[in-house]
């Protein structure tokens, strides 16, 4: 990658691009099996498809995922699987912002917990990665939190109320007028972002029925969330 980001953008007579080279102990230089997985700004998946001695090699592969993940600005032609995907997130983690962290974080913890939950939401992870993060930029985390509340008082596993805690925890930083609402709200329960004793639940109330009256967009995973919260309400998981 160092060497291909020193190549001078001047030169017309080539594209700028990085292979994947395959070559077996005891063979010749000829027979081995090459390609280009990145050419100018795309990095292209398709042709995997055609060459199976580099998408059935697992170094190749893995040298692929971690160039998806060092370049996410490059096209990709083709389709992540999911297991790639996850893997894209996961070495990306360290150059994530917290919000972003904790969105992959919360991602997979739901994926986890409710697999068919999360694939009839029919978005990518890296779709519902950014869904999640710019509701925690907007601080727009109230139907998370209250799914969270809910696993982490009737969830069936210990591990997983553990977890649903901690989400609860780092959830909080994202809260808007959390410290008002802990000074001032009668039956305060962590999570429900409104003032149950003033005028601030009334207009929260118009604020979500002017809000129904919108029409319906493609739901999203916050939404589903919301969703399954209702669905399961006083049914355990």
């Amino acid at each position: 990658m160092a060497i291909w980001k020193q190549i001078p953008p001047e030169r017309m007579n080539g594209i700028p691009a990085i292979g994947i080279n395959i070559h077996t102990p005891g063979t010749e230089v000829f027979e081995d099996v090459g390609m280009d997985i990145l050419s100018g700004n795309r990095i292209d998946l398709d042709i995997l498809e055609y060459i199976p001695d580099i998408k059935g090699n697992l170094q190749a592969m893995e040298i692929i995922t971690e160039l998806v993940a060092k370049l996410p600005e490059m096209e990709i032609d083709g389709h992540l699987s999911g297991e790639m995907e996850a893997k894209v997130w996961e070495k990306r983690m360290p150059d994530l912002t917290p919000a972003e962290q904790l969105a992959v974080e919360s991602d997979r913890f739901i994926y986890g917990y409710d697999t068919a939950l999360y694939h009839d939401n029919n978005q990518s992870m890296t779709e519902n990665v950014s869904e999640i993060a710019e509701a925690l930029k907007q601080r727009d985390t109230r139907d998370m939190a209250l799914w969270f509340a809910d696993i982490a008082a009737d969830g069936t596993e210990r591990e997983e109320r553990k977890q649903a805690m901690e989400f609860l925890g780092k959830l909080a930083e994202y809260k808007p007028l959390v410290k008002i609402e802990e000074m001032e709200e009668q039956n305060y329960n962590m999570i429900d972002n409104v003032l149950n004793n003033g005028a601030g639940e009334k207009a929260q109330k118009e604020e979500n029925k002017k809000a129904s009256d919108k029409p319906a967009a493609k739901p999203s995973l916050k939404a589903r969330l919301a969703e399954k919260k209702a669905q399961v309400a006083g049914q355990g998981r």
